[in-house]
């Protein structure tokens, strides 16, 4: 299971019109960051456009379009700061949030005048679309470990990117939640819990800590993968054969999915910490209750799998893997409607690709368990131990990943000598940017590749 998230899409603004240029030597900062900010509205738009349409999105041409206009957004804030652009009306950004709960079809808009506002919705957006195209990549290459050994080598060197993109989006978002933010608080008019009150529910630092959990938990869960990859492989073309050499440590696996479950678990206790919980999306709360049940379990698989194969303890095997058992019998009987929609697929899709993968797990469990039942009733003789007596022996689990360090400071800002040497094509009686902000588009597939200004900034 994947999680795609609803990239926000924001109204036109006329940086000129807000803005004054005391000297005369700004005019090209401005028509700059007016042509930036309206590829990457266009590139916003044209996600949403894509979910309608049911088409694929160019995630890495919306990342590009949102990291060409950053640069700008910072060197005007920058210019305003020291006096050099100065604020003639009043600046109202408006952006849709897409993670917000609602009962109408479309997001609500909110409406701000601050451009701290704009920088964090803007690298939201950007965090979003990130992890988007990791999953994308994810899903591109289906079950890889089942073909050739050059399908697995190609399939790990994407999973590779996949698990680096999503460890990029991670520490970005944790930036936002421990740096961005609360410089916006501090300097909020109104004070910290009037920004609270009007601001949407994902610019919260709680939401934004536990979407950076919930990235690297998801880094570490196709990190997972990729390490097993050729096992599986062999296991497909060997079947019946035992778990072969090439197997990663049971152990190793059962730590590594615990500290997984963990992150999901504190992504939700950091939702749960944030002031506009109760309006985060259904959807998104459900992924994170769903994959942080679906690790601990396969944890407890991997605990049986090392104790049943490398030690021999048919009977504590067994005994894993029933509460493993228990554990996802407990996420089938959950209550909870599901809700996760992913771009154009429907919720009874979701549902059953939902269940699809518990029956996976559990096939997999009973395979386990019925080898480890027959050894022990004819050979070891064991006494099943107690859930209670084996929830005392989980070990504590153990990261293999960390966020990837992400800072505004190490972005370049174009000089006011490459603003006043720009191409006459970026002038500002050129700007055009359409009004609209519905949410279904008639855009041009074949528009030229975007500017790419952060390359290699922080990658």
């Amino acid at each position: 299971m994947s999680f795609l998230y609803p990239i926000p899409t924001t109204s036109s603004i006329n940086l000129q019109h807000i803005l004054t240029d005391p000297t005369g030597s700004r005019t090209g900062q401005l028509a700059c960051a007016n042509a930036s900010r309206a590829s990457m509205r266009t590139a916003l738009k044209r996600c949403s456009s894509v979910k309608y349409s049911g088409g694929e999105t160019d995630w890495m041409k919306t990342i590009k379009a949102i990291e060409d206009y950053l640069p700008h957004l910072l060197g005007l804030t920058k210019a305003i700061e020291s006096d050099k652009l100065l604020i003639t009306n009043e600046p109202v950004f408006t952006w849709r949030s897409t993670l917000s709960s609602r009962r109408v079809s479309a997001p609500p808009r909110i409406s701000l005048s601050s451009f701290h506002f704009e920088l964090s919705f803007v690298l939201f957006s950007l965090a979003l679309s990130i992890s988007n195209n990791a999953h994308s990549i994810s899903a591109s290459i289906g079950s890889y470990e089942l073909g050739t050994e050059q399908d697995r080598q190609s399939g790990d060197f994407k999973l590779s990117q996949a698990v680096e993109a999503l460890c990029r989006a991670s520490g970005l978002l944790d930036h936002l939640s421990q740096s961005i933010l609360p410089n916006w608080e501090n300097q909020h008019s109104d004070g910290i819990v009037n920004l609270r009150s009007i601001r949407p529910p994902e610019l919260s630092r709680e939401s934004t800590a536990g979407l950076a959990q919930l990235t690297l938990a998801d880094a570490e869960k196709f990190a997972i993968r990729r390490l097993l990859s050729r096992a599986s492989m062999e296991l497909h073309n060997s079947p019946g054969s035992g778990i072969p050499k090439s197997h990663p440590s049971p152990l190793l696996l059962a730590k590594l999915e615990l500290n997984i479950s963990k992150l999901y678990s504190n992504c939700k206790d950091c939702f749960k910490l944030s002031t506009g919980f109760t309006e985060l999306t259904g959807s998104i709360k459900e992924y994170v209750y769903d994959q942080s049940v679906l690790s601990l379990a396969r944890a407890y698989k991997w605990l049986a799998v090392d104790v049943g194969e490398k030690l021999g303890k048919f009977g504590e095997a067994i005994g894993w893997c029933q509460l493993a058992k228990d554990v996802l019998k407990e996420l089938i009987g959950s209550t909870k409607k599901s809700t996760l929609v992913i771009r154009n697929r429907s919720i009874t899709s979701n549902r059953a690709d939902r269940k699809s993968k518990i029956e996976s797990e559990l096939d997999q469990l009973d395979n386990f368990l019925k080898v480890y039942e027959r050894l022990n009733r004819t050979v070891t003789f064991e006494t099943v131990p107690s859930s209670t007596n084996l929830l005392l022996k989980v070990p504590e689990g153990r990261s293999a990943l960390n966020p990837k360090s992400f800072n505004l400071s190490s972005i370049p800002i174009p000089s006011s000598i490459n603003y006043n040497n720009i191409n006459s094509n970026k002038n500002s009686s050129n700007y055009q940017d359409d009004d609209s902000d519905d949410e279904e588009y008639n855009l041009n597939p074949n528009q030229n590749n975007l500017d790419y200004a952060l390359k290699d900034t922080y990658y």
